[in-house]
């Protein structure tokens, strides 16, 4: 008898492992207590990165996603690093505009971050991107802050000592919370230097995000 209880209880301890592994998903699926959903994302996700922008004097915003006329545009990151000259501590503001930018002078070659689909299968971004050398106007009179970090610019020459290798906004790991959303091509969210000017600097700047319909 005892041997049958034990063999019952690894039989159902071998299904109820399987069934907490079991791919799930769908529409009207509420799945059990304890089940993992191995589930791939099928929001169409794109990235779009800014290799050496350098900022204009007494910098504001380097570089914006502005959202799209037919999809919900969600920030899931955005990462921020770079050097200078002499290293510096700058702070990383991430503002919400109403109203898109304008002017300025925008970077170029790899410097100009472009959308780019993490998945072959789907269509071309609808969110815009770009970045400046010389500062843009920024049209919204009064801009949301939605995030703040401090940055370390290290050394070019990297004798300078221990630094943080980037600032992280992390918006893709959410409970009853929203992500950042762009619902028209009339917003923008950016990342803005609070007007600091760093030594020589160029900064990397990486967005990424999921679009859906409206």
């Amino acid at each position: 008898m005892k041997r049958l209880l034990l063999s019952l209880a690894l039989l159902l301890s071998g299904v109820v492992g399987a069934a907490a592994q079991t791919p799930c998903g769908g529409v009207n699926f509420v799945p059990a207590p304890g089940v993992s959903c191995l589930l791939e994302p099928t929001a169409p996700s794109f990235a779009a990165t800014g290799i050496g922008i350098v900022p204009a004097s007494t910098a504001t915003d380097v570089a914006c996603i502005t959202g799209s006329a037919t999809k919900v545009v969600r920030i899931q990151t955005i990462r921020v690093s770079g050097t200078a000259g002499t290293q510096i501590i700058v702070p990383v503001v991430i503002t919400k505009h109403a109203s898109v930018n304008t002017g300025g002078t925008p970077a170029t070659g790899t410097a100009l971050p472009v959308p780019y689909a993490l998945d072959s299968s789907n269509a071309a971004a609808t969110a815009t991107t770009t970045a400046w050398t010389a500062n843009p106007t920024i049209a919204d009179s009064s801009p949301g802050i939605i995030d703040i970090g401090d940055l370390i610019l290290s050394k070019t020459d990297g004798t300078n000592g221990a630094v943080a290798p980037y600032t992280l906004f992390e918006y893709n790991e959410r409970n009853f919370m929203q992500a950042p959303l762009l619902r028209s091509a009339a917003q923008q969210i950016c990342v803005n230097l609070n007007s600091t000017s760093p030594s020589s600097g160029l900064v990397n700047v990486s967005f990424k995000w999921t679009e859906l319909a409206q």
